[in-house]
């Protein structure tokens, strides 16, 4: 076997099963990426990949050599971030995800800080439903996430970091605008318009309404917050949010924000990483960060 790169290509072609999309992932030509495949096979003696004509597949060789590739690579980009903390907070990387509430209205205040403090430490961030998010943390693709719904999972070590009110928003002029309170029980007469199946406010709402014995038969799925406020705003129904994340359109008077009474109408936020991870320095200042701006 001639380096470790062949195991990095390896890697990205198991990935994506493509060879096309892995030459991109590795920087390297097609027919360089073909090569270096047919050497790992010639050096084992064993096909990789089916070839099934224009797609690829894992050989039961592949598979094994796949776990142990994910193993090395996890062990590398360990590696890679320590090195880079004995040069301080002055370059490496940190791979941040988030739901997309939390996304849109928590964060940009957090990463301009954060920049400001680091501008040499390079933040990916992605936006994704908070079961995703959760999902991609636990496959190692993350360092950090941040979501507003989270099972317990003895694989992760999971903190709130601030706490919310969820509140009732209505059109202006639905005949609930004026109301002080809404229970839960007089939810099943209106639509209700909600986030994509697996966002955390959603689950948050639906496992609570699920213990009160609710059922919603009018559900519509509207995509993502943004999408939710512009349904509720066209009058299309009526929908559950966290306060904070809504209060500018209460201000502007396109919805109203009415409390909710008869159930737990609190929402928290939590960051969560893997009980195993090694929290880099750049993940420990980001999350200094998080926790200094949330109690401003």
């Amino acid at each position: 076997m001639d380096n470790l790169n062949q195991i990095r290509i390896f890697d990205a072609v198991a990935q994506t099963r493509n060879f096309t999309r892995a030459a991109a992932v590795v920087h390297l030509t097609q027919p360089g990426i073909s090569k270096h495949i047919r050497q790992l096979e010639e050096y084992f003696g064993v096909a990789l990949f089916d070839r099934l004509g224009k797609k690829i597949a894992l050989t039961q060789a592949g598979e094994i050599l796949f776990e142990a590739s994910q193993k090395i690579m996890t062990s590398i980009a360990e590696a890679e971030q320590r090195i880079d903390e004995l040069k301080g907070l002055h370059g490496g990387k940190l791979a941040v995800g988030t739901s997309f509430a939390l996304g849109n209205y928590v964060l940009p205040g957090i990463l301009a800080a954060f920049g400001k403090r680091y501008p040499s430490i390079e933040v990916t961030l992605e936006l994704a439903v908070s079961e995703k998010i959760v999902e991609k943390v636990l496959a190692n693709k993350l360092d950090l996430g941040l979501v507003n719904h989270v099972s317990h999972d003895a694989r992760l070590i999971i903190k709130e970091f601030a706490t919310d009110e969820l509140v009732v928003i209505v059109p202006s002029g639905h005949r609930w605008a004026t109301k002080k309170r809404i229970r839960p029980e007089d939810l099943p007469r209106e639509t209700l318009i909600v986030a994509a199946r697996g966002a955390g406010i959603r689950a948050v709402v639906e496992e609570r309404l699920k213990v009160l014995g609710i059922t919603l038969e009018k559900v519509v799925d509207f995509g993502n917050i943004e999408g939710v406020k512009r349904a509720v705003e066209a009058g299309l129904g009526v929908s559950i949010q966290s306060k904070s994340m809504v209060q500018r359109e209460i201000s502007a008077g396109s919805l109203a924000g009415i409390r909710l009474t008869g159930m737990d109408a609190t929402i928290g936020s939590y960051y969560l990483y893997r009980k195993d991870k090694h929290l880099s320095n750049a993940t420990k200042a980001f999350l200094s960060i998080l926790q200094s701006e949330q109690t401003k």
